[in-house]
């Protein structure tokens, strides 16, 4: 008798190992996230969001992009980074043809919740080479209270 673990045969095995068998792989292959070559799609900037005890800082990179393309909102709750990149292609002979693109271009828009607790009338937005920096610093009135629990024995 040989001892240890064998893979079971996927063939074998009641009815009920079958349908579950399926399921598993609807699942596998519907989730399964693979790269697309050739495709458009829409894209967004990567963000970074830091807090300190200052207030929150958030970082986007949006290369190839002016500070005209770029626009800032604060609306219920919500920090709102918008825009669009253009494209600025062009094709320089008649005999000269993309063959694809890697780059991103459209419009894109992020939205951030904000925490209780941030002064939205001084938040502070800075752009610099392809770089977008804001700054909404937390409301002083929200200090963290430190509150002692009495344990009965």
């Amino acid at each position: 008798m040989r001892f240890g673990i064998a893979k079971r045969n996927p063939h074998y095995g009641t009815e009920m190992d079958h349908f579950k068998s399926q399921i598993n792989s609807l699942f596998d292959d519907f989730f399964d996230v693979k790269p697309t070559d050739f495709a458009d799609f829409e894209w967004a900037p990567a963000v970074d969001v830091v807090e300190d005890k200052k207030g929150y800082h958030i970082h986007a990179d949006l290369p190839g992009l002016d500070e005209k393309d770029i626009n800032v909102e604060y609306e219920n709750g919500f920090l709102t980074i918008s825009g669009e990149k253009k494209k600025e292609r062009e094709e320089k002979s008649d005999d000269e043809r993309y063959i694809f693109s890697e780059c991103s271009y459209g419009s894109f828009s992020r939205s951030i919740r904000l925490p209780e607790g941030t002064d939205t009338n001084k938040i502070e937005a800075k752009f610099k080479k392809g770089v977008l920096n804001i700054d909404i610093p937390k409301s002083g009135s929200e200090k963290t209270k430190k509150i002692t629990i009495g344990v009965n024995k």
